[in-house]
C-alpha cells in the first residue's frame, strides 16, 4: 500500500506501451507477468520465502518500541539517528517519521505477496509426491498474513475496542489500485483469529526433530494467538493458547551458555520463529556499527533492572573498552559482526503471557501464575529463590516488570505499557527533562500513517493529531 503511487506510475507506463503496440496480437514469448509468475508449487514456495523475509517489518516495531519507550538512550556516537522518534518528535512524513512509519508499508508489504499466492497455490502444478505441500504453504501464508495485519492493528490504532471505527484496512486480494477504508478494530481482529485458526487447521503436526523457526507450524501458531488473545484481553484462551505452546516440549526453556548462545546464533534453544539473515545487518546494524559506534545504547534505567546474578545482564548488554554499554543481544554471530538473525516469537514470552493472563482473568489463578513467573525467573537468576505475591496487581507488576527485563529490544516494551495503560518513564540519566515523560493516553502511542498512504488513498482517515 505505500508503493501506490508507485505502482499507479507502473500501471500508466504498461498501458501507454500496451496502446502504441496494439497491431501486435500476442505478448512476447519472454514476457513476465502474474500468470507466468507462479507455474508450479516449487514457484509458489519461492515466492512464499519472499513473505518470510518481508517480515523482517518487524524490525520497525523492535527498534520503534525501544526508542520511544525506556529500553534505550541516544548512544555515545549516535549522530541523529532515531533522535526525533526519541524525543516524540515523530510524524506521519519520511523526514521525521521514518522510524514509525515504515512497519506500515512493510507490514502491507507481507500481506500483498500472501494475497498474490494463496489463490495460484490450488492450481500451480505439482508432482504427485508434492501434494500435501499445498496446504502446508496455504496454512503457512494465512498466518502470515494474520500477523501482518496484528502488527498493524497494535501498531496504528488505540488499545483494543471491537467497536472502533478506526482499524487498520484488511487486504484479502492482492489489488495495488485499491483505496480501501479503515475497518473497525473488531472486524480486523476476526479477520486475524480466522486466518490464524484456518492456518493451524491446515498445518501439519510437528514434532521435536521436524520443528522449523523459520516457517509458520502448528507451534508457533499457537503461540501468536497466545500474543493475539492477550492484546484482545481474551485471557481465558490466552492461557489455552500458551499452555499449547509450552506443553508441545519443542522448544523449553534454556540456561546458562545455551541461553547466551541464543543471541549469537549458534543454538536456536527457545526460539519459536525468526528471520534469518545470512549476510543482513538489519536488526544487529540498527544499534552498533561493525565499526562499534553505538548509536542506540541500552539505558541505564533497564541496565539497573538486572541483579548481577541474571544471565541476561551480559547476554543482553555489552560494555566497550570506552566504557560505554551496547546492546550486545544483536551483536555479533559466526557470520559476522551485526549480522544476526531475527527472533521474533520465543517461548519465555509464553510463560509471561500465561502469567499474566492467570492473574488478569475473571477468577484469577494467583498460584499458576506464580509458578511460571519463578520459574522463568529460576531460568535466568542464578541461586534464584522463589517469591510470593499476595495479590493479583503484584503478580500482574512483578510480571510486567520481568516483560521488561526478558523481551527487551524484542518489540514488546512500548505495546506493553500502552495496553496497560501505564505512561513511559525514563531516568534523568537517559533522557532531558522534556522527554522524560509520555504520560498513558498520549496521542503518540497510535503511531501515524504514512503521509504517501494518505495521498494515495483518499478513503485513508488520518490518527489523531498528525
Amino acid at each position: 500500500m505505500k508503493n501506490k503511487i508507485i505502482l499507479l506510475a507502473m500501471v500508466a507506463a504498461v498501458l501507454g506501451t500496451s496502446s502504441c503496440k496494439k497491431d501486435l496480437d500476442q505478448q512476447p514469448t519472454d514476457s513476465f507477468s502474474e500468470n507466468n509468475a507462479f507455474v508450479t508449487l516449487d514457484d509458489v514456495q519461492l515466492g512464499a520465502n519472499a513473505v518470510y523475509a518481508r517480515y523482517g517489518a518487524y524490525a520497525n516495531d523492535m527498534y520503534a518500541s525501544a526508542l520511544i519507550s525506556d529500553e534505550a538512550k541516544l548512544g555515545a556516537d549516535n549522530a541523529g539517528q532515531g533522535a526525533l522518534t526519541y524525543r516524540y518528535q515523530y510524524n506521519s512524513d519520511n523526514t521525521s517519521g521514518g522510524d514509525v512509519i515504515g512497519a506500515w508499508g512493510g507490514y502491507y508489504s507481507v500481506i500483498d505477496q500472501c494475497n498474490r499466492l494463496l489463490p495460484k497455490i490450488p492450481t500451480v502444478t505439482a508432482a504427485a509426491d508434492q501434494e500435501p505441500r499445498r496446504n502446508v504453504l496455504k496454512g503457512q501464508m494465512l498466518a502470515m498474513r494474520a500477523i501482518a495485519h496484528f502488527g498493524l492493528l497494535q501498531s496504528y490504532c488505540k488499545n483494543y475496542d471491537a467497536a472502533d471505527a478506526r482499524g487498520v484496512p484488511v487486504m484479502l486480494v492482492s489489488d495495488p489500485l485499491a483505496k480501501p477504508s479503515r475497518k473497525s478494530m473488531g472486524e480486523v481482529m476476526a479477520q486475524i483469529e480466522s486466518d490464524l485458526s484456518a492456518a493451524k487447521a491446515l498445518l501439519p503436526a510437528v514434532t521435536f526433530s521436524d520443528f522449523r523457526d523459520t516457517v509458520m507450524n502448528k507451534v508457533n501458531v499457537a503461540a501468536y494467538q497466545a500474543r493475539v488473545a492477550l492484546y484482545k484481553k481474551d485471557y481465558d484462551n490466552a492461557v489455552t493458547y500458551a499452555t499449547e505452546v509450552i506443553s508441545s516440549g519443542i522448544k523449553p526453556l534454556a540456561t546458562g551458555a545455551q541461553f547466551a548462545a541464543i543471541w549469537t546464533d549458534d543454538v536456536d534453544d527457545e526460539v519459536l520463529f525468526r528471520v534469518r539473515y545470512a549476510t543482513s545487518t538489519a536488526i544487529g546494524g540498527l544499534w552498533t556499527t561493525t565499526g562499534g559506534n553505538v548509536y542506540i545504547a541500552p539505558s541505564d534505567k533497564l541496565v539497573s533492572s538486572y541483579v548481577s546474578d541474571d544471565i541476561r545482564l551480559s547476554a543482553y548488554i555489552g560494555t566497550n573498552g570506552a566504557g560505554n554499554k551496547y546492546v550486545r543481544k544483536f551483536f555479533s554471530s559466526s557470520r559476522g559482526g551485526r549480522v544476526v538473525d531475527l527472533k521474533a516469537c520465543r517461548t519465555s514470552e509464553m510463560y509471561l503471557i500465561r502469567a499474566e493472563a492467570n492473574a488478569k482473568k475473571a477468577s484469577p489463578d494467583l498460584a499458576a501464575a506464580s509458578v511460571d513467573l519463578n520459574f522463568l525467573r529460576s531460568k535466568r537468576i542464578t541461586g534464584y529463590t522463589d517469591q510470593t505475591f499476595p495479590s493479583a496487581t503484584s503478580v500482574i507488576d512483578a510480571t510486567l516488570q520481568e516483560r521488561y527485563k526478558e523481551l527487551a529490544f524484542e518489540g514488546f516494551r512500548f505495546w506493553d505499557l500502552k495496553r496497560n495503560n501505564l505512561s513511559v518513564e525514563r531516568l534523568s540519566s537517559d533522557a532531558s527533562a522534556e522527554w522524560q515523560t509520555l504520560s498513558s493516553g498520549n496521542y503518540r502511542f497510535v503511531l501515524p500513517i504514512p503521509n504517501s498512504e494518505l495521498l494515495a488513498n483518499p478513503n485513508m482517515v488520518q490518527n489523531d493529531n498528525y
